[in-house]
């Protein structure tokens, strides 16, 4: 009886001892991602008959405090986070190479363009003037070129991140198939696998944040992951994504059998959107400034001469430097009026000499409906609400996610005030053992010395 009494206080030091361990380890991982709080499951054990009392405290293994409804809402509210993040940071990037309104914009260049040809038409004759106005088409065309660049650059490096995160991703999707391999394999032989959870778990959330997966856990162990309904981690197997750009449209996809993803979260679609839709519109209007402010130009000036009589439609002002259509990017100021300014149509007439009326129509234009000033300020009235708009949703998501993240720490994460009671709960009970075993030492002692 004495055995059987030493067996069971035996048992409960070794179970208080686990549960002091778990609580060690819950506090040293407090701070780790995809960490989920543990318990230790603790069981009595039966006794040998109907009359007779337990045999001690059994442990029926480590638990994980996880709710799957929680897990499932942090993480979908990581890929939209992640989505209006990546966006939000791309736009601001965007608006930086449009400084407007700012007295050195676009926009007060347009108006020193216009307001320097009454300049011409009030001293016609004078060639400085004429020096001046192409000089400050020069600078005009330069801004554009330099937005259309700054654009170009930004789709470049989105598309260069984009890249990497495909990469990065194709290597976390295999580790999360290996992981869900040892899962499996390890829970199948009764082992502890509570930490190759957690190492899946954090992967996981990366892949939440920058690719936007659903996990779904299977009764196995396994966990099978998606992005937007195409699985790519089912089981042990991954599939490898890949990130194209075709006929101006990038996407992500599975190559070799042409499956086309449909990223909704993580940073991947907040790129994604960047790269088909916000970069392509605002570069679309660019080039409609560029091509308008050519058009209403190099119209006005044929409708004039210059000094010489000659018509002004042999002289226009802007032209591609690529030979096709005008552009931001291809715009340039004809080379023969950088030469000689003077083969500006500035007269209305051919023979009544240079009257500058051709001039002062031409800085009438400054407001045409038709011209690039409407035209820029469109741009950056559609470029003021599409940044505000990013940052306000991602100020909304970003709450999401932590409200999210809240409600899943409550149950997964380690409180370690609550930790700390446990462990005092546990200590207590520890020394309750041993007492025991102490207790029942000294009697066997003092029986065998009656004796």
């Amino acid at each position: 009886m004495s055995d059987a009494g030493l067996y069971i206080a035996g048992s409960g030091l070794a179970a208080q001892q686990l549960g002091m361990n778990t609580v060690a380890e819950n506090l040293s991982n407090a701070n780790t991602a995809g960490y989920i709080q543990e318990q230790p499951n603790l069981v009595a054990l039966p006794g040998g008959g109907p009359d007779t009392a337990g045999s001690g405290v059994g442990v029926a293994g480590i638990a994980q405090l996880t709710n799957s409804v929680e897990q499932a809402n942090y993480l979908a509210a990581k890929g939209q986070n992640g989505a209006a993040q990546a966006l939000s940071t791309t736009m601001q990037a965007i608006q930086d190479y449009f400084p407007d309104p700012s007295t050195n914009g676009f926009q007060a260049q347009l108006s020193t363009f216009w307001n320097q040809w009454d300049t011409i038409a009030q001293n016609p004759s004078a060639e400085a003037p004429y020096t001046v106005e192409v000089g400050q088409a020069r600078t005009v065309v330069s801004m554009l070129n330099q937005m259309a660049n700054g654009l170009q650059q930004t789709a470049a490096s989105t598309l260069s991140q984009l890249s990497d995160a495909v990469t990065q991703a194709n290597t976390q999707l295999a580790d999360v198939a290996r992981l869900n391999e040892q899962v499996t394999a390890g829970s199948a032989a009764g082992q502890n696998v509570t930490s190759l959870i957690d190492q899946r778990n954090a992967l996981i959330q990366q892949l939440g944040a920058s690719m936007g997966v659903t996990a779904v856990p299977q009764a196995n162990g396994s966990v099978n992951l998606s992005i937007g309904g195409t699985m790519v981690v089912q089981g042990t197997t991954s599939q490898t994504l890949d990130a194209t750009s075709t006929g101006g449209v990038t996407s992500i996809g599975i190559p070799g059998v042409g499956v086309t993803l449909d990223v909704t979260g993580g940073e991947a679609a907040g790129w994604l959107s960047a790269l088909n839709q916000q970069i392509p519109t605002l570069s679309s209007q660019l080039n409609t400034v560029a091509q308008n402010l050519a058009t209403t130009v190099n119209n006005q000036l044929a409708a004039g001469y210059t000094s010489t009589g000659a018509s002004g439609s042999s002289y226009p002002m802007f032209t591609s430097s690529t030979g096709g259509t005008v552009t931001a990017s291809s715009i340039e100021v004809n080379p023969a009026l950088v030469s000689n300014p003077m083969y500006l149509a500035a007269s209305s007439s051919a023979t009544a000499g240079n009257d500058g009326g051709n001039a002062q129509a031409m800085a009438n234009l400054y407001n045409s409906p038709t011209g690039p000033d409407q035209a820029y300020q469109t741009l950056i009235g559609n470029l003021g609400v599409a940044v505000q708009s990013a940052q306000d949703t991602a100020e909304n998501t970003r709450s999401v996610e932590t409200a999210a993240g809240g409600l899943e720490q409550s149950t997964s994460g380690v409180d370690t005030s609550q930790q700390e009671v446990n462990l005092l709960a546990y200590q207590q009970a520890y020394q309750a053992s041993a007492k025991v075993i102490s207790v029942m030492n000294a009697a066997i002692n003092s029986l065998l010395a009656a004796t």
